[in-house]
């Protein structure tokens, strides 16, 4: 069954390669190519002074909305339009940060990935952010112009731990344990960003993390998703909207079909969170999620892998019976750190609170900010 499942996804992608090059062809043929609304879609990369990860995709613009409160309708055609995107492969761009030049090409899905060390390292004086720019030196068709701006993360080496932590169910309501996972296909595909359901007070909380337990304190946050990146620029308007910290969001590359592998054959999310774990070896970290799928027993399998590395492991509970009990061994069998289930923000943050992690007082004060008529 394994083997069948691999040559039909070889297969698949196949077809898929064929009409990307038949529909180019096509477009190169009726001589268009000059007039196509070239786009780079950017991701928030990270790094440290040394080395940096940066993500992108270049493709074919097509006319998105992309409004806050857009109608079902509207909403359902974005996301038709982005996921039926058409990337441009073997395109090369030039990124410029500081004093650093570099040049990648696009994968054949209009991917590029760039993780390099930087000599010299960048300046002391970068403060959590630095701007990146992009520039589409030629394509296949020849010179096609297009530019982008995104920023890289360069945590400061005061901070005293990183938060890696999962979107789906974990802040925003998708409804993964509901029947065929209808649910998260409706909240996906039909809903406008303000109209999607964060918990309560999950905004305040990650923002009290991220300033810990000192006024001028500054954590890393860092968003890893199975969600398809086409959604990256929906799922970032999302994070915006709810107020939630900024930070580098890693979804998954779908495709027709998934990629059949990553770095050392593991899923998207394990990888995500191993690359960002080995760029900042000395720094420890937090690792949140939720019970609705493997987020316990990823985490823990990352914190065997690597002892003390993870200091704590946030689980918010989906309240699913059979989920439950399954994890069940899990919770009970012995461990550090210890598998900590919450229902509500408000007791995620009363356990951070226990070990250190922030202070009441500021989850509080971030809570009025956000709710200063106290309602739910």
């Amino acid at each position: 069954m394994l083997l069948l499942r691999h040559i039909l996804y070889r297969l698949f992608h196949f077809v898929d390669q064929m009409v990307d090059t038949w529909r180019f062809k096509m477009v190169q043929v009726a001589g268009r190519q000059t007039n196509l609304p070239i786009k780079i879609a950017t991701y928030r990369g990270f790094g440290r002074s040394d080395r940096i990860f940066l993500q992108g995709r270049v493709f074919i613009k097509k006319s998105i909305r992309n409004k806050p409160l857009q109608s079902a309708w509207q909403q359902l055609l974005d996301s038709y339009h982005r996921l039926n995107s058409s990337e441009l492969p073997r395109a090369h761009l030039r990124i410029r940060f500081e004093n650093h030049l570099l040049e990648t090409f696009t994968d054949a899905n209009g991917y590029f990935t760039l993780e390099e060390d930087i000599h010299p390292p960048l300046s002391q004086t970068v403060k959590h952010w630095i701007s990146v720019h992009i520039e589409l030196l030629s394509t296949p068709w020849g010179a096609l112009p297009a530019k982008a701006s995104t920023k890289i993360l360069i945590p400061p080496p005061q901070a005293d731990f990183g938060v890696i932590t999962d979107i789906d169910d974990t802040i925003i309501h998708t409804g993964v344990t509901s029947l065929l996972k209808w649910e998260v296909v409706f909240n996906t595909i039909f809903k406008s960003p303000a109209r999607r359901k964060v918990f309560k007070e999950v905004a305040a909380f990650f923002r009290a993390l991220r300033q810990g337990t000192r006024p001028d304190g500054f954590n890393p946050i860092f968003y890893v998703s199975n969600s398809p990146r086409n959604f990256h620029s929906l799922v970032k308007k999302y994070l915006r909207i709810h107020r939630l910290p900024k930070g580098p969001l890693m979804l998954r590359d779908i495709g027709i079909p998934y990629k059949l592998h990553h770095r050392r054959n593991n899923s998207h999310k394990m990888d995500a969170i191993l690359r960002i774990l080995e760029t900042y070896p000395q720094l420890p970290f937090i690792l949140i999620g939720d019970s609705g799928e493997k987020d316990p027993y990823l985490y823990h399998e990352i914190s065997t892998r690597l002892p003390g590395r993870i200091q704590a492991i946030l689980i918010r509970d989906v309240k699913h019976i059979g989920r439950r009990k399954r994890l069940k061994p899990l919770l009970e069998s012995s461990q550090t750190p210890a598998i900590q289930l919450f229902e509500s923000y408000r007791q995620a943050a009363l356990l951070a609170v226990s070990q250190g992690f922030m202070r009441q007082e500021v989850f509080d004060a971030f809570c009025h900010e956000m709710n200063p008529s106290g309602n739910a």
